[in-house]
């Protein structure tokens, strides 16, 4: 008597697999482990250059509309330190965005570190005390060697404004730009530059490049020293993140403290 054979068992479906989720590393990697991560030096590149377009448009609406009529170029009025402001937004916060949802997970979290977490604020304090204190420092030379007061680069902002007023130049100064600056500084221009090379490299370039994007002065000697006390800055926003693994908590409330001190001392002081 034969047994008559089993029908071949029919292959069971799979459940469908999710792709990983990466937090994208702030230091060189292997190449399969961020695969999925096509966002990097082109796109600095691209933001900085969206920057500098953005820049140029909000001057030509400055003097289109006649912003400054009432205002020197020293002493912006609100709307037209908002117009100036805004326009290099395009480059900063806009591109990282296009990025992240064109190369990257769709996440400015998961692909730049934008997370604020209660432990960042204590680190974050203590970061931008320590950066006014190298302010101060710098400061203090800078009147011994020259006799003269050190110069900053909020000379631009009224003075004895409106409540109204320093409320808005204090929410769009010490508050709106410090996350939009940090994201595309320390978040994708720090970590493009880290994966490349390393994260020397990129804490060095970041915050040289930071330092020049905040260039003012009446002179090549005063911008210099305000170059290089804010690339200090920048390097010290980039240890906060370095030592948060990638994220950007620490750095935004650090940067928060120094704009907020600059922005009431030009304003009332």
């Amino acid at each position: 008597m034969t047994i008559p054979s089993q029908p071949p068992t029919p292959p069971q479906p799979q459940p469908p697999t999710t792709p990983a989720v990466v937090q994208p590393s702030i230091a060189p990697s292997a190449p399969d482990v961020h695969s999925q991560i096509r966002w990097g030096l082109g796109d600095v590149l691209i933001g900085l250059g969206l920057w500098l377009a953005g820049g140029i448009v909000g001057a030509i609406v400055l003097v289109a509309t006649g912003s400054e009529s009432d205002s020197s170029l020293t002493e912006l009025s609100v709307g037209a330190l908002t117009i100036s402001v805004i326009c290099g937004w395009i480059g900063f916060l806009g591109w990282p965005i296009v990025a992240s949802y064109w190369k990257g997970q769709r996440s400015l979290r998961l692909d730049f570190g934008l997370e604020i977490r209660p432990i960042d604020i204590g680190w974050g304090v203590l970061g931008g005390l320590a950066a006014l204190v190298i302010s101060g420092a710098g400061g203090v030379a800078w009147s011994i060697l020259s006799n003269e007061a050190a110069p900053t680069n909020t000379e631009f902002l009224p003075t004895e404004p409106s409540l109204l007023t320093a409320l808005a130049i204090f929410v769009l100064v010490a508050i709106c730009t410090p996350v939009v600056e940090e994201l595309f500084f320390r978040g994708l221009f720090l970590r493009s530059v880290g994966r490349r090379w390393n994260l020397t490299v990129g804490v060095i370039v970041t915050s040289l490049v930071f330092g020049m994007f905040h260039a003012q002065g009446n002179s090549l000697g005063q911008a210099a020293f305000i170059v290089g006390i804010t690339a200090l800055y920048g390097a010290v926003f980039a240890v906060l993140v370095i030592r948060a693994n990638g994220r950007l908590g620490p750095s935004i409330v650090a940067h928060m403290c120094v704009n907020a001190i600059g922005v009431l001392g030009a304003l009332y002081l």
